[in-house]
């Protein structure tokens, strides 16, 4: 990796770890390594390869986006995180129940999209993320 794509990286490490998140989840759902997904289990292999596939792609958007400054990679990147997170939770009441566990993943992934949907709007607007340094501070 070179110097300019890790700091870039070191700029936004919120989304490089949710990229690399996302790489990690759908690559080990994919290998079936583990539950990662509780409602992967209940779905028929198909759709849950799919999202899968989906989330693994979505987090080498977005890796790719931020790494290489790519617009286009990182809100293809985000947009996809929206789909699969929306998917999830709807499969997850679909499966498991509409009940307060449902809830509470919702709450949870409303705030992940509120986040992505936050980032694409900074992103239209062209707005960028910096780290500038004062005395010694970080601001």
């Amino acid at each position: 990796m070179t110097r300019t794509i890790r700091r870039r990286l070191a700029v936004q490490p919120f989304e490089a770890a949710v990229a690399g998140l996302l790489v990690i989840s759908g690559a080990a759902g994919l290998a079936d390594y583990g539950v990662i997904d509780p409602t992967a289990a209940l779905l028929p292999a198909w759709e849950a390869a799919a999202l899968n596939i989906t989330t693994t792609a979505t987090g080498l958007l977005i890796f790719a986006g931020v790494a290489w400054r790519w617009r286009a990679g990182e809100t293809a990147g985000l947009l996809f995180l929206i789909g699969v997170i929306a998917a999830r939770f709807l499969l997850y009441g679909r499966y498991l129940g509409f009940g307060p566990s449902f809830i509470i993943t919702g709450v949870f992934d409303a705030g992940l999209i509120w986040a992505a949907t936050m980032r694409l709007l900074a992103i239209r607007r062209r707005e960028i993320i910096v780290l500038a340094k004062t005395n010694g501070d970080v601001l």
